[in-house]
């Protein structure tokens, strides 16, 4: 089989000469995006041997913002970042979140190439040393591969990589809405790992992995408290701050989720939660189209 390689850029020239010169070596399968969205929709849908990522995506959410992502659901996949100018700062930073390489325009798309082919080629001789050391007789038992199984199994896997195209596009249309109505500075869908669904706005000064692990719910500590008062659960939780509040609103069925909001203190709450929980009722009637994992996968976890 072809290896799958993901380019996403806004710059639709860069693309367009990415995709033809690695489609003439015959040797892959290529996928081009132009937004964040696009490209971080084919990420959960399928697993990329590599991507090349453009610094600059969609108006708010950046190529460094899909990089942080990538580590959380795809960790291993080598990544390379495109910038329009040289800066020490952006490569630092890429190479800070796991970018395999850092590059600036003009692209010697020669010398790019053949950085691909020895990435795929390492990829590959890393996947043969593997296969072959599960030939080789084991003397001691060894722990599995948990990540590769867990990712695998429909029932351990993370809840953002069961979603289909088509509920992707409708969540990220109803989070574009939220985002509209109440005028947040951030909104996005987390899963119960701290993986982004989904997002709207403008999260530029923020580290995005640290950002949806803290939105994501800490579901054992809402338990508690809610077995404490003899509550069956918590759904939702505010924070306020001096300049921003947070609003987080858990989606419970089918799946597991957080629908957070993060606004300007003076926007008046009673219109963040209408508005958020509105949405994550429509986002839950959405979820309740996805694939439920199979009773035999259920058993197997």
């Amino acid at each position: 089989m072809k290896d799958r390689i993901l380019i996403a850029a806004k710059d639709s020239e860069l693309k367009t000469k990415l995709l033809d010169m690695l489609e003439s070596t015959g040797d892959y399968l290529t996928i081009g995006v132009s937004t964040f969205e696009e490209a971080l929709s084919e990420i959960l849908l399928a697993e990329f041997a590599l991507i090349v990522a453009e610094t600059e995506l969609s108006e708010r959410l950046s190529g460094m913002d899909l990089l942080a992502v990538i580590g959380g659901l795809r960790p291993g996949t080598p990544v390379f970042i495109i910038d329009d100018d040289l800066s020490a700062k952006s490569a630092v930073a890429a190479m800070r979140l796991g970018a395999c390489d850092y590059m600036h325009k003009p692209i010697n798309m020669h010398f790019l190439l053949m950085q691909i082919e020895r990435q795929i080629e390492a990829r590959r001789a890393i996947a043969l040393s593997k296969k072959e050391q599960s030939r080789k007789p084991v003397h001691k038992e060894l722990p599995p591969p948990r990540d590769r199984e867990r990712m695998l199994n429909p029932a351990t896997r993370p809840t953002a990589m069961l979603i289909r195209r088509e509920q992707f596009t409708l969540i990220n249309q109803e989070l574009q809405r939220l985002l509209g109505h109440i005028k947040a500075a951030f909104v996005g869908l987390v899963d119960a790992d701290g993986n982004l669904v989904g997002a709207a706005g403008t999260i530029e000064e923020y580290d995005l992995v640290l950002l949806t692990q803290a939105l994501s719910i800490d579901h054992n500590a809402t338990s508690t408290l809610a077995s404490i008062l003899e509550e069956s659960q918590f759904h939702s939780t505010y924070l306020e701050g001096d300049n921003s509040g947070v609003y987080i609103v858990e989606i419970e069925k089918p799946y597991l989720f957080s629908l957070a909001v993060i606004c300007s203190s003076e926007v008046k709450p009673g219109m963040v939660w209408l508005y958020t929980k509105r949405t994550a009722e429509t986002i839950s009637s959405t979820l309740r189209a996805m694939p439920q994992p199979s009773q035999t996968a259920m058993l197997g976890s």
